[in-house]
């Protein structure tokens, strides 16, 4: 499992970390999890500031294809429109389940945070119902280290991140697993690769 330390320094590159606290910035209808409340309050995605509507952006993380999103505690419940309630009637989706609560996106695809465990998965848009699937992260940490990670070797690869037939040049593939192993292990750290289209 990462660390507060180590998920911090993975998403300090990425935009502005500042403590942000339950009290004054959730805004959801459910108890915040203990899990997510610690690490708004010690790693504390915020990003750039936008304007006095928006706010902050949250953090932006380059990667290949969209970059992974990570809202701003006061954006948290919002971003679960489109999952858990009808963005535009509001009506509630009957198959999201209860114990989930998205924590970040790729292009609107979430990872979610699993209320019953601490566990992170991913899903995809488009593949039917939502369901279960096996943890592709311990806890939130792990996920923002992670992420943090993989965006740290993108910016570090430049215009040399791609091939000819615009697959990701195996260099920094490789560079990329390396950096993930003390995190999460080196067969997992081939499945980020691989699920994130590294």
């Amino acid at each position: 499992m990462a660390s507060i330390e180590q998920a911090r320094a993975a998403l300090a590159s990425h935009g502005a970390l500042a403590p942000q606290s339950a009290a004054e910035h959730w805004r959801g209808e459910i108890p915040l999890p203990a899990a997510i409340e610690t690490f708004y309050a010690q790693v504390g995605p915020l990003g750039e500031w936008i304007n006095d509507r928006v706010g902050h952006a949250g953090l932006t993380v380059p990667t290949a294809g969209n970059p992974f999103s990570i809202p701003t505690l006061a954006r948290l419940w919002e971003l679960q429109a489109g999952y858990r309630w009808h963005g535009i009637t509001g009506e509630r989706i009957a198959d999201w389940p209860d114990h989930w609560l998205v924590v970040a996106d790729q292009g609107a695809d979430p990872f979610i945070f699993d209320l019953n465990t601490g566990a992170i998965q991913f899903a995809r848009h488009g593949e039917g119902v939502w369901k279960d699937d096996a943890p592709i992260f311990a806890d939130i940490l792990e996920m923002a280290a992670c992420l943090g990670t993989i965006g740290h070797v993108w910016d570090e690869a430049g215009e040399d991140i791609f091939m000819d037939d615009d697959s990701v040049n195996p260099v920094h593939r490789a560079r990329l697993i390396e950096r993930l192993t003390p995190l999460i292990g080196a067969s997992e750290a081939g499945d980020i690769a691989d699920l994130f289209d590294w």
